[in-house]
């Protein structure tokens, strides 16, 4: 059954949001591609970028044999526009394995029951009440996206350096570009294995039917004042 604002709409396939999801997964693969390409620059420019105690042409072979591109005007630093629009490639990524994330936990929800998460024998729902089958992958993606957005915040405010160079930025970025590379490796790696294993509730959705004996379009207004649509 299809939602509108947690509501039934108007009914729909798995087929279809799974649709939506691998063309979303597709952008976001090709925003990361693009967003690596355009930080793998370096600069070899001396202190100030001026190339006074060396010069453009060493800088090349250097970069060249490292398989980098030349930042076009540095200064001590390559830009860090560069590694925040990465981080924030990062995160968009992140964003979509949650929206995936999110619609699974709703669909597993006790009152919905249309899907289900993989659940191994032997393994234990809840501490307290082991009877229990909890999202916990899904809980765990939406979790960790929180992580890669904050990041991306975090290289945002190393954008600004004081005039050629402070080190600011240096002990954020120790941090967030490794933590949310790996990160978002692992959220794929936890999305793509349980993915494997979820499951479509036939009794869930079954449950569903009975709304599909009433309209389940609004009846046309009867005055420009009174229009039932909610898209």
């Amino acid at each position: 059954m299809g939602r509108t604002h947690g509501i039934h709409a108007e009914p729909t396939t798995f087929g279809i949001k799974l649709a939506g999801f691998a063309f979303e997964a597709h952008r976001n693969a090709e925003r990361l591609e693009r967003a690596f390409a355009q930080a793998a620059v370096g600069a070899i420019s001396g202190a100030v970028g001026t190339y006074a105690a060396t010069s453009p042409q060493f800088e090349a072979r250097v970069l060249q044999r490292l398989g980098l591109e030349a930042e076009p005007v540095s200064t001590q630093v390559v830009a860090r526009d560069r590694h925040a629009e990465l981080l924030e490639a990062i995160a968009l990524a992140g964003a979509g394995l949650e929206r995936f994330a999110v619609e699974l936990r709703h669909l597993a929800r006790t009152e919905v029951g249309e899907a289900r998460e993989p659940f191994t024998e032997g393994q234990k729902g809840s501490s307290a009440m082991p009877h229990k089958r909890n999202p916990i992958k899904s809980e765990q993606i939406t979790g960790l996206a929180r992580v890669l957005r904050s990041n991306a915040m975090a290289a945002l405010e190393n954008v600004a350096l004081w005039h050629e160079r402070d080190i600011s930025h240096s002990s954020v970025e120790r941090i967030i570009l490794p933590d949310s590379t790996t990160l978002l490796d692992h959220m794929q790696r936890r999305r793509s294995a349980s993915c494997a294993g979820w499951s479509l509730t036939l009794s869930g959705c079954a449950r569903t039917r009975p709304d599909l004996r009433r309209p389940v379009l609004p009846a046309a207004p009867t005055s420009p004042g009174e229009s039932g649509h909610d898209p």
